[in-house]
Formats: C-alpha cells, structure tokens, sequence
C-alpha cells in the first residue's frame, strides 16, 4: 500500500512538473505574436536612439520579428518609461533607457512610475565614457594638476552643464575631491560646447563621442576618462582612477527593460537574443564607432536589477550632498 501511494505522488509530481514544462514551452513558442516596440524617452538622432537603432534589426532577426524603435520624448525620458510601465506585460513593449531612468528617481519630486517596481530590467548593454575636458588655458595637463589648481584658486571654475547626467558627474567629481565648481545650465552639448571653446566655462563633463574632435583639434584639452580601463580610441588619455579618484565612476550606460509582470521566460528569451546580438561583430564595431564598451559583465536580469538598485542610491546620494533641489 505504501509503495502504491508513493507511485502514486510520483506520478502526480510528474504531471505537475510536465503543465510546467508545456505552459513555459508554449508561452516561448506564441512569443513574439506581433512586432516589438522598442521605445526611447529621446529624440532621434541623440546617443540612446542611435543604440537602439543599432541593435533594432539583428534582435529582431533573432526573436523572428520586426523592432520598431519609437522616440516618445521629454522629461528626461520620463514620458518614454512612463508610457512603457503602463503597457501590457507581454515582452511586445520594451524600453531602451540610458543612467537617466535611475537617476530620475531622485532628480523628480515625484514620477507617474515606480523605477523599481514598475519595470523588470532584462539586460545592460553597455556604457559610454565620459571624458573631463577643459579649456586650454587652464595651466593643467592632468586631472591631479586642475584638482590642486582648483583648490588654490580664489574664485570658482565654472563648469558647463547639459543634463542631469553631466550636472551630477561633475557634482560627483567636486564631491570625491574636495573642490568646487559653479554650474552653467545649458540646453543641450550643442551649447555648451561653444561655451567650453570661448572660455565661458571651464570645464566640462561629457561623452568622448562629444569631445573627441575638439579634443584632437586641441581646442579643448582632455584630463581624463570615466572608463574603468583606457581606450583604444585615445589610450594615452588616463583614467580617473589612474588620476587618484578611484572611486568615481560616471560613465553613461544603456540597458533594456520590460513592463513589470513580463513572464520571466519571455525575459530570458529577449535577455538571450540580446546577449547574441551584443557579441555579432558587426554590431559590436557600430557600438564602438559610437564610442560605447558593451557590457561583458552585469548581462542577466537579475545582475541588471542589482546594478540598478546600487545606481539609484548612488546618484540619490551625490544629489543629497550636493543639495540639489528636485525638479
């Protein structure tokens, strides 16, 4: 009687684990149904639109789909995320999102999302380093040099702002060694630059891609970078770790994201496609060419969710000891 109700249990156990099985296999086989919308909170032609645009084509090729990459503007890219957490949690709606989507958990009073709770984080791409550059003038050549020249200066630098991102690294940047600059608000790269050029600021904060050129023209002047190694793009330009910040990291990173309550098989699937188009060699040298380093390391869901947990602490607390008042 005994072993007869263990066979029993068995069997049952069996049948059970087998409806698992079938219902995971055929929410895998029915996905996707339709095309993917792959939305960005930026406008086309900006640096979170041109990796999307990139990676578009060969995901689709790998779910067997079409990728429509949809610009929904504004806010920071509050209402490209916000129009993503309200969607349906199918894997049919995604959102490509740059450092902003943590960062703005701080830097607004409130937002119609949670980014925590709202969103399930699939993968992270990689990041694009930003480079410390300043105005030639400056009688520095090193990051160690301007941080000692600041310090001694009677009167603040003034430092060109284009964004939450560029506002807070630099912020991040006075914070990890003891200086301090005054911030120039300006619209965008396309202001500021002009700025850096003519010695309205100083300094300023932003992506090597940005940079590059002046900095070859040698009409501004590059102290460091934000990558953890140097790059094969300028490998004589040192890192800010080499430079005596060895904790400060501001580079600009790009991942993916789901509406909360995407079936997790449908996540690893997306996670998986992704993970194969990041290592197509052709993909990757687009990637590069726009001064990007794909991500080797954080690549599953679960890595993703951690990352973005300690990323949002660590831009709450730059904001909290910089006292900046929320939009």
């Amino acid at each position: 009687m005994r072993q007869k109700k263990t066979v029993i249990k068995t069997l049952a156990l069996a049948i059970a684990l087998s409806g698992v099985v079938a219902h995971t296999s055929h929410a895998q086989s029915n996905y996707p149904k339709q095309p993917i919308q792959l939305v960005v909170g930026f406008s086309a032609g900006g640096p979170a639109d041109n990796v999307a645009r990139v990676i578009a084509k060969p995901l689709g090729e790998q779910l067997k789909t079409a990728v429509v990459v949809q610009n929904k503007p504004g806010a920071d890219g509050v209402i490209g995320a916000s129009s993503v957490a309200r969607d349906k949690a199918d894997g049919h709606i995604l959102l490509l999102a740059p450092t902003t989507h943590s960062i703005n958990a701080s830097y607004y009073k409130s937002l119609p999302y949670d980014t925590e709770k709202d969103f399930t984080p699939i993968t992270l791409l990689g990041s694009s380093p930003n480079v410390i550059a300043v105005h030639p003038s400056l009688p520095v050549k090193t990051l160690a040099e301007f941080i000692e020249y600041t310090k001694h200066r009677e009167t603040m630098p003034f430092y060109g702002s284009t964004s939450s991102v560029t506002e807070l690294a630099t912020e991040m940047l006075n914070q990890q060694s003891n200086i301090k600059m005054s911030k120039v608000p300006y619209k965008g790269a396309g202001q500021a630059i002009p700025a850096l050029l003519s010695n309205e600021v100083q300094v300023m904060v932003s992506s090597l891609t940005t940079l590059l050129p002046h900095i070859q023209q040698g009409s501004v002047r590059a102290l460091a970078v934000t990558s953890k190694d140097r790059l094969d793009i300028e490998p004589d330009l040192p890192t800010v770790a080499e430079s005596g910040l060895p904790d400060y990291s501001a580079s600009t990173w790009y991942g993916v994201f789901a509406p909360a309550g995407t079936p997790p098989e449908v996540v690893q699937r997306i996670n998986t496609a992704l993970t194969t188009v990041l290592q197509d060699q052709e993909v990757a040298s687009k990637l590069r060419a726009q001064g990007m380093l794909i991500e080797e390391e954080l690549k599953s869901p679960d890595q993703f969710r951690n990352f973005i947990g300690r990323d949002i602490l660590q831009w709450s607390d730059i904001m909290a000891a910089a006292n900046i008042e929320k939009k």
